[in-house]
């Protein structure tokens, strides 16, 4: 399977189903279970390991599932270079290494500028879902997010397939911090609810 993959064009076409992305898809547990559960959504996985890319498509293709793809990507960059402004209905970021020792601590995904770009590719009333099991990184996400952005609720009504991680956790008795927020337009004065 090459690793040159790139998102269907069709899948941006105007009257497109919603396309969700799945940041980080690992093995792709949560993409192929979505994509199960919603037929009439797109599922886009983006994951910076090759083999992990590999694997995932090819579960995709013994399942069947015309609505999901993964491409491999790093960072911030797999945003910038794969995603067009206005184009996620939902961008999902599942357990990203929390890099817990300080001198590492630059290397996490979660940034101001990540969120700017995440911002960028969400379509209107879009939505971002962050879940880690490391408090630390969660309380610098919830500050990181405090400017530009306003939570929502985490239940929402949907169904959502479970991550590995987050089977893994729950099955040792740990509860995953849950964020999900969505952008405050530049002229809306930001509120919070939980």
């Amino acid at each position: 399977m090459s690793d040159d993959l790139t998102l269907p064009l069709f899948w941006l076409a105007p009257g497109a189903p919603p396309l969700e992305v799945d940041f980080g898809c690992h093995r792709g547990a949560f993409l192929l279970g979505m994509a199960t559960l919603y037929p009439s959504r797109n599922f886009l996985g983006i994951e910076r390991q090759s083999t992990r890319v590999e694997s995932c498509n090819v579960r995709i293709q013994r399942h069947g599932l015309a609505n999901a793809l993964a491409i491999r990507g790093e960072s911030r960059d797999a945003l910038c270079t794969t995603l067009p402004d206005a184009c996620v209905s939902t961008l999902h970021i599942s357990f990203p290494d929390p890099w817990p020792k300080r001198r590492h601590a630059k290397r996490r995904l979660i940034t101001r500028e990540f969120l700017a770009e995440v911002a960028r590719v969400l379509r209107q009333n879009g939505s971002l879902r962050l879940m880690t099991d490391d408090a630390d990184y969660f309380a610098e996400m919830r500050w990181l997010s405090s400017e530009g952005w306003r939570e929502i609720p985490w239940a929402d009504g949907v169904e959502r397939a479970t991550t590995t991680f987050e089977k893994t956790f729950r099955a040792l008795g740990t509860r995953p911090f849950q964020l999900a927020l969505e952008p405050v337009p530049a002229c809306q004065p930001q509120q919070r609810s939980m």
